[in-house]
């Protein structure tokens, strides 16, 4: 499920509250009729529209899966949901490259990267491995992703964030106290990198910044 809410739905997609007493409203939970796995990470993409992707990783013990895929869903403003993907066994973090031309997306199971060419209607094609990030069974599996100005990659997996530059090639890894899960740049510059791990959540302050596509828009116009 989709929703506005300050509640969390059965399958924990929490979203910013939009009215009092706790209140939501749906913006999708059924994919041709059949409801969605587990709805897990969600971007808005260069046209708007709202990209998520749909694991089955978080479904309650017992729960039926109706869907027989684990995809990646395009939702627009009419709320009409569209499948984009289904190449992925566990799909995790999805992510844009800052000219919006190529999609992003993690693969928990697999523990790789997938990358895509975004078609003019939103599409995605020509799916391919864009880097693996293999490690020990218990080393952590690629699960957030975030990608700065000049379009490098920070992708957590095995042991901390493993850096990645738009064609593919491993930087290096910053090698985390705990195993990270998510990450996200903050504070008013955008230059403070912010890590959820195991029991903790850490900052780190890096030289590059995250690229924020409404501070570009603003940039260009004023």
């Amino acid at each position: 499920m989709l929703a506005d809410n300050t509640a969390e739905s059965h399958n924990g997609v929490k979203r910013p509250a939009t009215a009092t007493g706790g209140r939501y409203k749906v913006l999708a939970d059924k994919y041709e009729g059949k409801r969605f796995n587990s709805p897990n990470d969600v971007i808005v993409g260069p046209d708007g529209a709202i990209y998520f992707t749909d694991p089955t990783l978080y479904l309650v013990k017992g729960e039926k899966q109706e869907i027989s895929f684990q995809g990646v869903n395009r939702l627009d403003e009419k709320r009409a949901v569209r499948l984009v993907t289904r190449d992925l066994t566990q799909p995790n973090g999805p992510a844009f490259s800052p000219d919006g031309k190529h999609f992003y997306v993690d693969d928990s199971q697999e523990k790789n990267i997938r990358v895509y060419d975004v078609t003019p209607v939103g599409n995605l094609a020509n799916g391919r491995i864009f880097g693996d990030e293999k490690g020990e069974p218990h080393d952590g599996v690629p699960n957030g992703i975030k990608v700065d100005e000049q379009g490098d990659l920070f992708v957590t997996g095995a042991q901390g964030i493993w850096v990645w530059d738009a064609q593919g090639h491993h930087l290096g890894t910053i090698v985390m106290p705990e195993q990270p899960t998510n990450l996200a740049w903050g504070d008013k510059d955008y230059h403070t990198l912010y890590i959820t791990a195991t029991t903790s959540v850490y900052c780190l302050r890096t030289k590059v910044r995250e690229f924020v596509p409404y501070s570009v828009h603003r940039r260009r116009h004023h």
